[in-house]
Formats: structure tokens, sequence, C-alpha cells
């Protein structure tokens, strides 16, 4: 049902523009939500050219000194840097799913020029105060420090730009960007990581209070190195690379603490382990950085949730699309004074269906092959065993890419199907000594992976 309503909101937002909400007379198409969700859409649907049109409504209203508005194509906004970034990540996700280098090209100046602004938006440290929004409608969102979600992104924006300027042939510009991310990111990990305690902190900056009429001002003081430790601080950094190699074990071990662990609310309350305490961009990083990091049992644990906050507590109480807000309504406050500002179809948390496509069913891009001449299959069975099969498909350029797995007594059935002309990596998590079988070809496995090279056709492996 989570995912029949994942796909239900895309449908109810996906005409002429990717909008935020189809409800209400906020009808216009805010890029934070396309910004964390864009991957995911290119996973459902063949949203190449829709998605290429849209850049193009984001160029014409691109403001003189290279800032993207928060709204395109109208223009307008209040969001920041996590808004504005979706005119770097788009054309990426895009590029990954259908190797349209065309649009690359036809994008790149004005990639550029934003990315200059943003840099321009540096203070004397070199922070990036560009806002004023962070992780939208997080639960624990007075805890954060927003400037660590805008470093992260602009870190993560060099990386893409790095990799485009190469695409196309530009390669002083890429080198210019490869420092300049590593510049970033270094700065990123001797300020929002505390070297003592290894949980995130603040980095003293103040920065605007954020939102519409009726929003809480989240107003940073002077608070530097004030611990942070929220999920959506350790998950966004870790998601896109940013954590250095001696932070990065450090955040994991706090991001899965903190997922599992009881954690207080804005409002006082305390929610149990394993809810969702992330906002429109950090959810959409939270399964990602677990998952990425090993961590699939905390993964499943939060798809599985059913208590508020969690992705399965709208569909306990009845949804049929994807709600702007975790808590749009519960059981406890009904609307809790949201209707200012609510509606029960934005497709921002539907974001997680990235996760089931890459990691449940384990259908990955290949970086060094866009538009899935050859990929990866990887598919992770839910380790708790909550979930007891997964079975879904793509509709590459090539055809359909499919992937299932269903687990019964002990024994693990996959089946997969590759397209003509396409070839894929497949790597199954086996315990060494497992049964194998393929047809009828018998081993037994060595090792914690088995790996395969499939040419197209149909497969089935069974592990037990």
């Amino acid at each position: 049902k989570l995912w029949t309503n994942i796909t239900w909101s895309m449908r109810g937002n996906f005409l002429s523009i990717p909008t935020d909400t189809p409800a209400r007379n906020e009808r216009m198409g805010w890029s934070g939500d396309i910004n964390v969700f864009s991957k995911t859409a290119t996973y459902l649907a063949p949203v190449n050219n829709f998605l290429r049109r849209h850049l193009q409504g984001m160029r014409d209203v691109q403001r003189a000194d290279g800032r993207f508005t928060d709204v395109a194509p109208m223009g307008g906004g209040f969001g920041g840097t996590l808004w504005g970034s979706a005119g770097i990540v788009i054309p990426w996700e895009t590029y990954q799913q259908y190797g349209d280098k065309a649009l690359l090209a036809e994008h790149y100046n004005a990639m550029k020029r934003y990315v200059a602004f943003l840099e321009s938006k540096q203070n004397a440290e070199g922070i990036l105060n560009e806002g004023p929004l962070g992780d939208w409608l997080s639960p624990e969102g007075n805890k954060n420090d927003n400037t660590a979600f805008w470093m992260s992104y602009q870190a993560y924006n060099y990386d893409i730009m790095s990799k485009v300027a190469r695409i196309l042939g530009f390669e002083s510009d890429a080198s210019n960007f490869d420092q300049k991310s590593a510049s970033r990111k270094a700065l990123f990990n001797t300020i929002y990581m505390d070297a003592t305690t290894h949980k995130t902190v603040k980095s003293g900056v103040k920065t605007a209070s954020m939102g519409p009429p009726n929003a809480a001002a989240v107003t940073a003081k002077t608070d530097k190195g004030q611990v942070v430790d929220t999920q959506a601080s350790y998950a966004i950094p870790l998601a896109l690379g940013i954590f250095d190699a001696t932070n990065k074990p450090h955040a994991i071990a706090g991001l899965v603490e903190t997922v599992k662990r009881s954690n207080i609310d804005d409002g006082g309350v305390a929610r149990p382990g394993y809810s969702l305490m992330t906002g429109f961009i950090g959810t959409a990083s939270i399964s990602e950085a677990l998952s990425a990091n090993g961590q699939h049992t905390e993964a499943y644990r939060l798809l599985t949730q059913k208590t508020y906050p969690s992705w399965l507590y709208s569909v306990a109480n009845g949804a049929t699309t994807i709600w702007e807000r975790l808590n749009s309504y519960t059981v406890e406050n009904g609307f809790g004074g949201n209707n200012s500002m609510n509606s029960f179809n934005h497709y921002s948390f539907g974001a997680v269906a990235g996760w089931m496509y890459n990691y449940s069913l384990g259908i990955q891009r290949d970086v060094n092959s866009p538009g899935f001449k050859h990929f990866n299959l990887r598919p992770v069975p839910d380790p708790s065993g909550v979930l007891t099969y997964a079975k879904g498909h793509i509709s590459s350029m090539y055809g359909k890419i499919s992937s299932s797995w269903s687990v019964k007594n002990g024994r693990v059935t996959y089946h997969f199907e590759v397209p003509a002309n396409t070839s894929a990596h497949m790597t199954l998590a086996v315990k060494s000594g497992a049964k194998m079988t393929e047809g009828s070809r018998h081993w037994i496995a060595q090792g914690d992976a088995y790996v395969q090279e499939l040419v197209s056709g149909k497969y089935e492996f069974v592990v037990e």
C-alpha cells in the first residue's frame, strides 16, 4: 500500500511540472521536493523529457546572480540551498538513468553559475549561509544546524559538477571542482563533528528564521560546539559522501544509535525507537545512508515501523497518497493545528521508493554505464524476517529489468530478468558453505558473497 501511495502521489503531481501538491493554492514547482525525489522518479517512470523541460523552466527564472529560484517556472520561494540544488541534482540523476549527454550540455552553464552563487554566500570562516530551510518538517528539526546540510549539498554539488565536466570534456573545470569539493569536505569534518565525543555539533553561525507564516522560527544562536546528534545530522552527509575516513565510522554508529533509540521531538514528546525523525531532505537520505554502509536491519526496521512517526503510520490511518507531514493527521492530535499548511498528497516522503529499488530489489545503476546498458543486481532480503518477499521491475530503454526474492523455511529464492543487449553484475549475500542452485547446477558457496555476470535472459538462484 505504501508503494501504491507513492506512485499515486507522483501521478497526482507530475502534471505539466513537478508540483508541490495538487491539493491547495500552492500548486507550484517547489524544488526541494523534486530535488529529493528525482532519483526515485527516474525509476518509477520514463521522466527524462519531463524533467528536461522542467530544467529549462529552472533556467528561465534563474536569477542574474546565478541563484536557482526555489519555485520554477514561476520563480520566488523561500527555500535556499536544499531547494536550489535541484538544479544540480536533477540533471545528474536523469543522465545516470537515461544516458542523455545532451541534457548535461544544455544545462551546464546554468549549473556553473549556481555553484558560483553558493560560493559567494560563504562567510569569513568559509561556512555556507544560504537558506533558510533545512530538513523541512522534521519532527526534531529544531535541534539541527541547517548550515551543516547546506555545506553537505554544496560539497555534493561540486562532486556532481566534476563528473559532469569530465563527461563534457572540460577537464580544467573538473579539476577545479574536485579541489573545491575536497576543501568543502575538509572544512565540514572540522566544524560539524566533535573530535572527542564523535557526535555532530553546531557551527555557531546565525541563520535566518525559516518558513511561511505560522511556521516555527528556527534561528541558530551562538551555540558553537553544542551537540546536535540527530538522525538527519548523520544521514544527509553520509548519503552524500561528506564524512572523511576518520569520521565516517563514528557517523555510521551515530546514525544507527539515533535510529534505534527513543528521541524527543520538538514538541517535547518521546518517540519510540525506529521512529522516522527526519524531514523532506533527511528522509530521502536515511535509508540510503544505512544500507550503503551495511546497516540493512535498521533500514528495514524503519521501513516496517507502524507507529508515529513512520512511513506506515499514514498507511495504517487510511492514506491513499503520501502526506506532506508525518503528522498531517495523528490519532492523538487530529490535524494538530496544521490546517494553515497541510496536504495529503506530497511525494517527498515517498523518496524511500528509491531505496526499495536500489537495495531491497537491488537494481542499481552502473556509474560507468549510464542508461542501464550494464547495471548491478544486489538484492538484500530483510534480515529481520518481517518482510518475506519483494518483487518489482523498472522499464529501462533496453526493456524490463526485474528482480525478486522470497524467503521460506530458510531458503532464499531469487529471480532476475536482464533485457536483450544488456548485462548485469549480480552479487548475492550468502554464508560460506551455503548450498546454491541455478537450474541443474549445484555448488557450495565460498565466502560471504556470490558474484556472477549475467547476460540477457531470465534467471533463478536458490540459496539454502
